[in-house]
C-alpha cells in the first residue's frame, strides 16, 4: 500500500495548493502532518498536465536522499519517472561533471564533496538558460541562500514547501529568506490542518516549540482523532544494557501491531551499532547502508537528519543522552528532537539513561506531572510511574506514561 494519498482524498485546502497558478513563484507553510510532500507530488502531476511540460522539463527537489528513495516510492501513482526527484546537490553535481570538470572539488574540513563550490559554479553555467519549466522544493528551509539564488534561475516558476520549526541544519534560511529570495513578499498559503500525527505525539511535540503562538498554533492544527489508547512512553534506563533490552522488547512488541516502524538516533555513528545488535538479536532491519525498501514492513534505522519528510505508525527515539547532542548549538537538540517525534503518526517511545538525560527531555517529563492530564480519553488520571509491565503500558491512556 502507497504512502501516497489518491488526489481525490485531499481536503479542499489541500488541492487549492495544488492548483495555485504558476504565474509566480509559491511558498507553502506546513506542519508536520499537514500534507506538503503529498501536495508538491500532486502538484508535479497537475502542472505537467496543465502546462504540457515533458518529465525531463521539472523537477522535485528534496533535502535528503532518503527522503529521494521514499518519495520515489510511490512515482508509479502518478505515472512520473523516478530520475524527475532528485537532490538539488545531486542534480548540481551531474551537471559539475559534465559541464566544469569530472571531478568534485573536496572539502578537507568536513570530508565530503565541496556542494557549496558546485552549486556556485553551476549556477553560473545555467544563467539565463532555465533547464526546467518548473521546480519543486520540499524542505525549503534546510537550503541556504545560494541554493535559492539557484532555483530563481533554474525555472520560470519555483513552488517551494517549509515549515521553519523543522529547521535542523545551520545554514537553512527562515521564511523571510525564502520569500525575499524568490521575489514575494509573503507566503502564498498556509495548510491550517495537521492530518498525520494523533494528538498525544502533538502534544509531546509541542513542548518543543519555543514561540507560545506557534506552539499554540500546532495544537490547534491537529484534526486526526485518537481512534487507539497507546500514549507516549519516557523509559528512563539504568544504564546503556538496560535501555538496549527494553528497545529490544518494545520493537518486538510494536511489531505485532504497526505496519511501519522507525529507530532513529541523533548521530550517524550510532545507527550501524544498534542495527547489527538488533539483527543479532533476531529482528531484520534496514539502514541506509543494508538498503531501504519502503513496499515492505522492515523496521528502519536512521538518523533524525535522513528521516526529515517520512512518516511511520511507530518511531522509537532511544540515547537521548546529553553525549548524543554535544556540540549542536541552542536550540538543534529541541528542533532535532521536534522533527523526530513527529515522524510518528500513532505511538512515541523515547529512552534515555537516569542521570544523563539531554535537558531538553525536562520539558517533555512536565507532561508526567500534569494533572488533570492534558489530554483526557479514558477514565484514569494517575500516571503510571514505576517498572510496570510494558505489555500493560502499551494500552495506557494518559498523555505520557514514564516508565
Amino acid at each position: 500500500m502507497s504512502w501516497l494519498i489518491p488526489r481525490d482524498e485531499l481536503t479542499a485546502e489541500q488541492i487549492r495548493a495544488v492548483e495555485l497558478s504558476p504565474n509566480e513563484h509559491r511558498v507553502i507553510l506546513g506542519a508536520p502532518g499537514s500534507g506538503k510532500t503529498q501536495i508538491l507530488l500532486h502538484r508535479a502531476r497537475y502542472l505537467s498536465d496543465e502546462l504540457g511540460v515533458l518529465p525531463a522539463r521539472l523537477r522535485v527537489f528534496v533535502f535528503t536522499n532518503v527522503l529521494k528513495q521514499y518519495i520515489r516510492s510511490a512515482l508509479i501513482d502518478l505515472n512520473l519517472p523516478e530520475d524527475c526527484v532528485t537532490t538539488l546537490d545531486d542534480w548540481c553535481a551531474q551537471i559539475y561533471k559534465r559541464q566544469v570538470r569530472p571531478s568534485l572539488p573536496w572539502d578537507a574540513v568536513n570530508r565530503c564533496p565541496d556542494y557549496s563550490t558546485v552549486r556556485k559554479e553551476v549556477h553560473q553555467r545555467i544563467k539565463g538558460q532555465k533547464p526546467f519549466d518548473f521546480v519543486l522544493v520540499d524542505e525549503g528551509q534546510d537550503l541556504d541562500g545560494d541554493a535559492f539564488a539557484l532555483l530563481n534561475d533554474l525555472a520560470p516558476h519555483v513552488t517551494v514547501a517549509m515549515d521553519h520549526k523543522q529547521q535542523i541544519y545551520d545554514e537553512g534560511c527562515g521564511e523571510t529568506e525564502i520569500i525575499r529570495a524568490l521575489g514575494l513578499r509573503r507566503s502564498n498559503l498556509t495548510l491550517l490542518d495537521a492530518f498525520r500525527c494523533c494528538p498525544y505525539i502533538v502534544r509531546v511535540a509541542s513542548e518543543l516549540i519555543e514561540d507560545a503562538r506557534d506552539r499554540a498554533a500546532f495544537l490547534n492544527q491537529s484534526r486526526t482523532s485518537q481512534t487507539e489508547i497507546q500514549t507516549p512512553l519516557l523509559y528512563e534506563a539504568d544504564g546503556f544494557e538496560d535501555e538496549r533490552a527494553r528497545l529490544i522488547e518494545v520493537l518486538r512488541e510494536r511489531q505485532i501491531v504497526d505496519r511501519t516502524i522507525a529507530i532513529l538516533f541523533a548521530q550517524n555513528r550510532q545507527v550501524e551499532g544498534f542495527a547489527k545488535g538488533l539483527r543479532e538479536e533476531g529482528i531484520p532491519v534496514e539502514t541506509r547502508k543494508s538498503g531501504l525498501n519502503f513496499a515492505n514492513q522492515l523496521p528502519k534505522v536512521l538518523t533524525i537528519h535522513s528521516a526529515k519528510g517520512l512518516t511511520f505508525d511507530s518511531v522509537l527515539l532511544p540515547r537521548l543522552v546529553s553525549a548524543s547532542f554535544s556540540g549542536r548549538l541552542d536550540g538543534m537538540a529541541d528542533r532535532l528532537l521536534y522533527v523526530g517525534i513527529t515522524r510518528a503518526t500513532k505511538w512515541l517511545y523515547l529512552s534515555t539513561v537516569t542521570g544523563k538525560s539531554v535537558s531538553t527531555l525536562s520539558r517533555i517529563r512536565k507532561l508526567a506531572e500534569q494533572k488533570p492530564p492534558v489530554v483526557t480519553l479514558g477514565q484514569r488520571t494517575a500516571l503510571q510511574i514505576g517498572k510496570s509491565n510494558l505489555s500493560n503500558q502499551l494500552k495506557g491512556d494518559d498523555p505520557l506514561d514514564i516508565l
